[in-house]
């Protein structure tokens, strides 16, 4: 027993560990180390039971059932096994017990014949489960690796949708911010009436094109986690202002009255983040009605505040309901009544996962659409607050003339020099002081030193030998202060994003009229006197 016990081992440990068997060779190995121990266990019953008195050799009896009810366990997984394991014992048992003269009266011999059935078909529904078992943990391993391919493959796809609008973004605004350009350089007023008509409808389109890029920009902001947020108190007044300024012409054009109701109170959160999420949704709402009103209501639920657009627009049906805040989605019946992309809502509904703030639409087909917006941002009374609003904003805009009497000095980097020139342009007959710099940074290091100050920085990020923001830090560097700059790029990408906002630099996205260019600067040098 012990010399075949070590050969097992030997077979387990060491010869079924070499690679180079096959699996069938191993498993022929396993049954055979395992045969050489229960024959020893049936030799016993050949040589030792015969001589034992009847005690021990029920003692035996009960031994050997004992070790085959253990092995049931072990070996049935593979019936083979068990099968080299069991019968030894079994053959030997059953001879000795039926070869006169018989040593076991006929209860004793009918229990090891039951006990015998018993073991092989046990041994046999335990085989056949392993067997299922490992089967279906196969069959779920297949299935996994299957929908962790799909998942890749989803991903990869996204991957490439998102790589792709980055590319067709970044290679669309590059001309159509030189349209801008040179939209801007015309003056309309010399056109004949005819000619006016056509160059009106041109700028109209662009800027629906325009809307569009900013629509892609906003989604990308949002997804890098760049969007700025800044919560602090502000009057209710200052936002329903601002958002009846930009939204009522817009809405007179179509006749349609754009009515704010609202009690003046001081608001506790983020304005910006609010201004950008109400005017896509008003946006929306004036878009696609013909007729009637928007209705813009704040009130306060539960202590914060709580908002409602309403509209008399075409509305939609359930099935679209479902679907309007998925990007790039428009509804079918309405796609002739606005030029957008279908990232209005989406990015609604991503500023309020921002704000924490519940979002609900109800619509009725031909009717028209209620959003309603739940936000945390608690409200508080005021006391005489149209008063003091109105003198903040006089106070702000005498900052801003003060300012504008001294004169700035611009540091401008712009491989393009049409472009450039459209800048110098601008600038100059806003009163600034135009610089022009080169790119190489020996020659940008000998110029800087004739330079005493620089109040702005603006840059084309993508230069013909270097980068916008490797420019505005070495100048930032060479004068040790951290001068306001600004970085003009077609890249939208989230990682540029975060990186613009690291190092301080505001962004502006082509396509962007001069116009525009001259405001930013205005309001970055009022915002660093």
């Amino acid at each position: 027993m012990a010399a075949c016990v070590t050969f097992r081992a030997y077979i387990v440990f060491i010869r079924n560990k070499k690679g180079d068997l096959s699996t069938e060779r191993k498993i022929f190995n396993i049954g055979l180390g395992v045969f050489s121990v229960t024959a020893c266990w049936g030799l016993g019953w050949l040589i030792v039971v015969p001589t034992l008195v009847f005690n021990l050799q029920c003692l035996y009896l009960l031994m050997s059932s004992t070790a085959i009810f253990v092995g049931l366990y072990g070996y049935s997984i593979h019936r083979p096994t068990f099968l080299c394991f069991a019968l030894p014992i079994f053959i030997c048992q059953f001879t000795i017990s039926l070869i006169p003269p018989i040593i076991f009266p006929w209860p004793i011999l009918l229990g090891e014949f039951a006990f015998a059935l018993y073991t092989l078909k046990m041994a046999s529904y335990f085989s056949d489960s392993w067997i299922k078992t490992v089967s279906l943990k196969i069959q779920n391993q297949i299935l996994n690796k299957d929908l962790e391919l799909e998942r890749n493959i989803a991903i990869s796809a996204n991957i490439t949708k998102s790589k792709f609008i980055a590319t067709a973004s970044h290679d669309l605004r590059q001309p159509l911010h030189a349209v801008n350009i040179y939209l801007d350089l015309f003056e309309a007023q010399g056109f004949n009436p005819k000619d006016r008509i056509n160059f009106l409808q041109i700028k109209k389109s662009i800027h629906s094109l325009n809307a569009m890029f900013n629509s892609l920009l906003d989604l990308s902001k949002l997804d890098s986690g760049s969007s700025d947020k800044l919560q602090k108190p502000f009057e209710l007044v200052e936002l329903a202002s601002l958002l009846s300024s930009t939204y009522t012409p817009i809405a007179s054009i179509k006749n349609i009255d754009i009515k704010f109701e609202y009690v003046n109170s001081m608001i506790d959160g983020d304005r910006l983040l609010l201004q950008q999420l109400l005017g896509n949704l008003i946006s929306n709402a004036i878009q696609y009605s013909l007729q009637g009103m928007v209705l813009v209501k704040f009130t306060t639920v539960n202590h914060c505040l709580h908002m409602e657009i309403k509209d008399t627009g075409c509305g939609m049906d359930s099935q679209a309901l479902e679907k309007i805040f998925d990007e790039f989605f428009r509804v079918d019946t309405t796609r002739n009544m606005h030029d957008g992309l279908g990232l209005g809502l989406s990015i609604v509904k991503r500023l309020c996962k921002i704000a924490h703030a519940e979002l609900a639409v109800r619509s009725e087909l031909g009717t028209g659409t209620v959003f309603n917006i739940q936000t945390q941002y608690l409200t508080s009374t005021l006391l005489n607050p149209a008063k003091e609003y109105d003198r903040d904003v006089s106070t702000h805009s005498k900052n801003k003339q003060e300012v504008l009497f001294t004169t700035k000095y611009i540091a401008i980097f712009e491989d393009d020099p049409t472009i450039f020139d459209a800048y110098q342009k601008a600038l100059s007959q806003n009163g600034f002081s135009i610089i022009s710099l080169p790119e190489n940074s020996a020659e940008l290091a000998n110029q800087l030193a004739n330079i005493n100050h620089i109040d702005c920085i603006l840059s084309d990020y993508r230069l013909t030998s270097t980068t916008g923001d490797l420019i505005i830090q070495q100048l930032r560097d060479s004068f040790g202060v951290d001068i306001p700059a600004i970085i003009i790029t077609a890249d939208t990408s989230p990682q540029h994003i975060q990186l613009f906002s690291e190092l301080n630099i505001n962004v502006l996205y082509k396509p962007i009229g001069y116009s525009e260019i001259v405001d930013a600067i205005k309001s970055l040098l009022f915002k660093n006197p």
